[in-house]
């Protein structure tokens, strides 16, 4: 009989190593601190709506800490954390395991984690952050950004050795679900490039705290890790999105996914084409200007372009059910496509004047707003697995769109002002462009609330454990799944969609 492992105290849930519980922790986390990132990112917009931050309704040295707060909590308090939460949850079912691959470390990458973000807002509010007032409050901003980016890599390894190691009997690699790949795929990229973060974290400290000779000081830190939202590293976000769509586009057609091996080889290059570390302009001043940082901008376009064909493929003559994971993967994958063709002109900036400009933003902005998507996508798609409940379809098909609607609205204006701007208005945006970016930002908020609104329902008695007829095998275990994820005998794998045979003959019978 499967081990059961009580969550409904607090000693339960602090105590967990449950990988179902430690997720849930992840996402519930990260979606407060993207509330704040968000509201961070709105007041940043509003008070620069003149062209000038720190000249509406935040202090000349205010503005700049906020706006550096919204562009670092991002990808380091809000989706980073919130897909390794996802993938925590969803990894071991897809892939047949009885738990996460070292529960005990995945459980402290998230209180070192919490432990971190915590300590990173306190910072901030105590006037640290790059270009703080207090040179104290800036050591712990650092220290804090450490701790942030080693849980995250610990919870990196937990969930790639995960799809490597703990696979169930007869599930090779190639068998996989398209997310568990998508997730080994990320897993990777973040292996690689999180501990450059890291270690330029740790050299800053050292620097600010003795010298200040190395890197500069005040607001000149921030430039030493922005990288991580520029390209090409800031694909590196949108790579669960892939994954996430295709198993959902699969799922709502209802048949296998056509050419499942080519969308394999594209998740892949992709994610390969997102590997941003070496163009760390800290390490290397001159990568943005080096022939593979321009020929790995010009095709990423194409492995997205290659799965939106796939896509459509997959959708042609079938019939599919417009469930809320189809449609955030949809729109998620156009609004990452258009992103790609905006950050295909990122390598050829000083060409093209681009240079510190809106465009640059614009093309950050598109990508994240993709990742945000996609993981919304995810969270209504495996909502049963997630937490024990269907969400509400109405509100989880609308929402991926109105934020898509928002993050092309808070993005086009920018691109605007980096191309038609002159001096600062290329740089700080064009007035009328700015108000319509704070338009996007409020469309997108409505859509991130409308999210967690159609999450957030009551249990209902005959709450379906799977409402899609889903082909994998997280599919095959109860809504929410037992500690040990599976009662009995995890199903035989045979075929990529497994559960895909069992329904035809039960439609046959």
């Amino acid at each position: 009989m499967a081990r059961d492992e009580s969550t409904a105290d607090l000693a339960g849930v602090l105590g967990s190593a449950d990988h179902k519980v430690i997720g849930r922790l992840y996402v519930g986390a990260a979606l407060m601190f993207g509330l704040a990132s968000a509201v961070a990112g709105v007041l940043a917009g509003i008070d620069r709506i003149d062209g000038e931050l720190g000249n509406t309704i935040l202090a000349t040295d205010t503005a700049p800490q906020v706006l550096s707060f919204h562009r670092l909590s991002v990808p380091l308090l809000c989706l980073i954390p919130a897909l390794l939460g996802l993938a925590m949850i969803v990894v071991p079912l897809q892939v047949g395991a009885r738990a996460i691959a070292f529960p005990r470390a995945a459980a402290a990458s998230f209180w070192g984690w919490i432990v971190g973000a915590a300590t990173f807002a306190a910072a901030f509010a105590l006037n640290g952050g790059p270009g703080g007032g207090r040179s104290d409050a800036v050591d712990l901003w650092l220290t804090a950004t450490a701790l942030i980016t080693a849980s995250l890599l610990l919870g990196a390894v937990c969930v790639g050795a995960t799809v490597l190691a703990a696979r169930t009997r007869d599930m090779t690699l190639d068998r996989v679900p398209f997310f568990s790949w998508s997730m080994l795929c990320t897993t990777a990229i973040w292996l690689l490039t999180l501990p450059v973060l890291l270690a330029i974290t740790v050299l800053l400290y050292v620097d600010h705290r003795f010298a200040d000779t190395l890197f500069g000081a005040g607001g000149a830190l921030d430039s030493h890790l922005d990288w991580i939202n520029r390209a090409p590293q800031v694909y590196a976000l949108a790579i669960p999105l892939l994954g996430g769509a295709l198993d959902a586009v699969a799922t709502a057609s209802g048949r296998r996914f056509p050419n499942r091996g080519v969308a394999f080889t594209l998740i892949g290059a992709f994610a390969a084409l997102g590997i941003g570390a070496f163009a760390l302009p800290t390490l290397v001043p001159a990568a943005a200007d080096q022939p593979v940082t321009k020929g790995m901008a010009l095709l990423v376009v194409l492995p997205v372009l290659g799965l939106v064909g796939l896509v459509g493929t997959a959708l042609k003559d079938a019939k599919p059910q417009i469930t809320s994971g189809l449609v955030a993967g949809v729109v998620g994958l156009l609004v990452l496509l258009l992103a790609t063709l905006v950050g295909a002109a990122v390598p050829f900036q000083s060409l093209l004047e681009l240079q510190g400009t809106q465009w640059i933003s614009a093309h950050s902005h598109l990508v994240t707003g993709a990742a945000l998507i996609g993981l919304v996508g995810g969270l209504y798609h495996w909502s049963t697995k997630i937490v024990g409940l269907a969400g509400n379809e109405a509100l989880g098909r609308t929402a991926p769109v109105l934020i898509g609607l928002g993050v092309v609205l808070v993005a086009a204006p920018e691109a605007v002002s980096g191309l038609v701007g002159d001096a600062e208005e290329a740089v700080n945006g064009l007035e009328v462009a700015n108000v319509v970016s704070v338009v996007g930002a409020a469309v997108l908020l409505l859509g991130s609330a409308v999210a967690v609104a159609g999450l957030a329902r009551r249990r209902h008695d005959d709450e379906p454990s799977d409402p899609w007829a889903g082909q994998t095998l997280e599919w095959a275990t109860a809504s929410p799944p037992s500690f040990d994820n599976f009662d009995g005998e995890v199903p035989a794998v045979d075929s990529a969609e497994p559960l895909l045979a069992v329904q035809s003959e039960e439609g046959d019978s």
